[in-house]
């Protein structure tokens, strides 16, 4: 597989970096893992030949250029990391830049030849802006859920993963989902690879994708959410439901139910599921504890329970990913 990781004037730098060393890591990764596996390499793309300015001052050499179709022809893949501004603003004068008009062109370009796409955090706007997310499923960062609504009504909003894909074309949230959604790219090579690595960079024990997004968006205000992803936390060893949360918390569990799905797009009871199933994945990878013990600190009867609970996190961690 071949990346190539859109280097936009004023881009985030650890977003930026942080999609090129996992991709790097990866590939280097193989000779531990299958030597057979393809090979992953990462380029940067620039518009021109100038080395390119990051917002936090570093000059990114110029590399492959947008004008170069030959080149670009090379690649299956093109990422665009997030831009920096930290407000809706900011994110709608970036839009307006002529570096990012000329990269719309590009990529629809690119799309119609039905070839891959990513975008994480305020990136995604920039495949947004271009067309490319109208009637397919997207997300973007928590705090700019309503801005994208509004700017592009035909894009169907998923703030309920943290990498979402649609077809040829995977969207990624929050400013750390870079990890996240090159991490996507790696499993879509070998899962085996993906595992490995995510050791290599000890990141093997990060929350679920969609646990993580639904963080980032309990951060937006919502206090039913937000108190009962802490009730969830300080009662996990507990046989306990939707039912005993919501009375805990002074609220109906009709009312629990619709702060929920309305903030996070999913239900009390899969958030607790996830929340069981992401403290599970942690202790394994961190501790010596049999799974009987961990699924007595989770909430699960036995380790047969727990067993299945962490197969069906997985299946569906295989289908985002796809």
């Amino acid at each position: 597989m071949k990346v190539g990781v859109i280097a936009l004037p004023g881009c985030w730098d650890s977003g930026l970096t942080t999609v090129l060393d996992v991709l790097r890591t990866a590939d280097a990764a193989r000779r531990h893992v299958d030597r057979d596996i393809p090979r992953i390499t990462a380029r940067t793309v620039t518009e021109g030949e100038e080395p390119v300015p990051t917002a936090g001052g570093l000059l990114v050499p110029a590399g492959l250029t947008l004008g170069d179709a030959e080149a670009l022809t090379e690649l299956d893949v093109l990422v665009i990391p997030a831009t920096a501004p930290n407000d809706p603003a900011g994110v709608v004068g970036t839009l307006a830049q002529e570096e990012v008009r000329r990269l719309r062109g590009v990529l629809r370009d690119w799309a119609i030849d039905g070839r891959e796409l990513a975008a994480a955090c305020t990136g995604t706007f920039v495949l947004a802006e271009a067309g490319l997310l109208d009637h397919r499923r997207a997300t973007t960062s928590w705090w700019l859920g309503d801005l994208f609504r509004q700017r592009y009504p035909k894009a169907e909003l998923d703030m309920g993963r943290m990498v979402v894909r649609d077809g040829p074309i995977a969207t990624a949230g929050a400013a750390f989902a870079h990890i996240d959604l090159a991490m996507s790219l790696v499993s879509r090579v070998s899962p085996q690879l993906a595992e490995f690595t995510a050791r290599t960079l000890l990141i093997d024990d990060r929350p679920a994708p969609s646990v993580e997004a639904a963080r980032g968006h309990l951060a937006s205000v919502d206090r039913y959410v937000t108190a009962f992803e802490e009730w969830i936390r300080a009662n996990m060893e507990r046989d306990v439901g939707v039912a005993d949360a919501a009375a805990a918390l002074g609220t109906t569990r009709r009312t629990l139910e619709r702060h929920v799905r309305s903030r996070l797009g999913l239900s009390p009871y899969a958030l607790i599921r996830r929340l069981r199933v992401e403290r599970a994945q942690h202790l394994r990878r961190t501790t010596g504890l049999s799974l009987d013990r961990i699924a007595s600190m989770v909430g699960y009867r036995n380790a047969a329970s727990l067993r299945s609970a962490l197969r069906a996190a997985a299946r569906q961690a295989t289908d985002a990913a796809r």
